[in-house]
This record gives structure tokens, sequence and C-alpha cells, in this order.
């Protein structure tokens, strides 16, 4: 809602490949769904907003606005899951910089240290499944997670899991 659907353009153009932007409603997302497939039916790539009543097209200026004046993105980061990815630094701005809690306290980068058996960056990266995890509900599971895609009620593991009971082969 913060940066709109315009962001998600580049999906379409370069890559063509249908996206819509859907909300997490059960009706939402079975719409959202239906979008992508009657795109697919045509033969058509666009960036669809099916959450029209949350999501403006333009996005949010005035949080726009802030987040820019906050933030500045510098550098590389380390993102678990995924690894180092260039220009995804994201520090605060020269005019907030007193609020820098890494300015004021003595902390180091922490290595990232992942279970070599953890799947979250194929997860993430749509390369396999949740199921297919070899932590997932077992050692990851939604009261002893492992990692953020579990954590979180609408991390991609922890929908597959309160929802598994539903899945059909395929």
């Amino acid at each position: 809602m913060v940066i709109g659907t315009h962001a998600y353009d580049f999906i379409a153009d370069e890559y063509q490949r249908p996206l819509v932007v859907a909300g997490f409603e059960p009706v939402d997302l079975l719409q959202g769904v239906l979008m992508l497939v009657e795109q697919k039916i045509a033969g058509v790539s666009e960036v669809e907003n099916q959450y029209r009543r949350i999501v403006p097209e333009e996005g949010n200026p005035l949080a726009q606005a802030v987040i820019d004046k906050v933030f500045t993105v510098e550098g590389e980061s380390e993102w678990r899951g995924l690894g180092v990815i260039d220009h995804s630094g994201v520090h605060l701005t020269d005019a907030y910089r007193q609020f820098d809690a890494e300015r004021h306290f003595s902390t180091r980068a922490q290595d990232i240290c992942d279970d070599p058996q953890a799947r979250c960056g194929a997860v993430l990266t749509g390369r396999c499944k949740p199921a297919q995890c070899p932590l997932f509900g077992n050692k990851c599971t939604p009261q002893s997670a492992f990692g953020a895609l579990m954590v979180s009620s609408e991390g991609a593991c922890s929908a597959w899991y309160q929802y598994r009971s539903q899945e059909c082969e395929s």
C-alpha cells in the first residue's frame, strides 16, 4: 500500500509475467488467482490490482516521502536465505543518523548462521515448496520457528503449515 502497484510494472514488462496485487483474505486470494488465470488465457502480462480498496496504484505519496527523508539505500546487505544482495543496504539518512543504534552501541555484523538443511531461500524464490524443506514440520513449526517464513502468520511456511491438510497432489 505504500509503494503502490507501479513498482511491479517491470515484472510484466521485462519478464512478461502476469502479476496481481491481492489481499490476504481467502476471497481476495481466490479472485487474485482468477485474475492471473484470465491473463494467462488471454496471453497478456499486466500488473492488475485486486486490492484497490487498500492499495492505490500510485501508493501512498506521503509515506513514500517520509521513507525517502529517513532512509537511504547504500551498499550491499546480507539477507537470510538469499545471501548478499548489492544495493540493498538500508541506512538512516544524515539527518537521522543520531538515532542510529549501530553508531551508539558497540555492535558488529553477525554472521548469518543458517542451518544447511534449511530451504528458506529456495522457498522465497519459488524453487521449492515449504513441505520440501527437511526442517518443515519437524524442527521448524509455528511453535518453534526456524525462520521468518514460519514466524509470521502471513509467511509462506506458516500458511503452508496451517493449510497443509488441504494440499492436493500436483
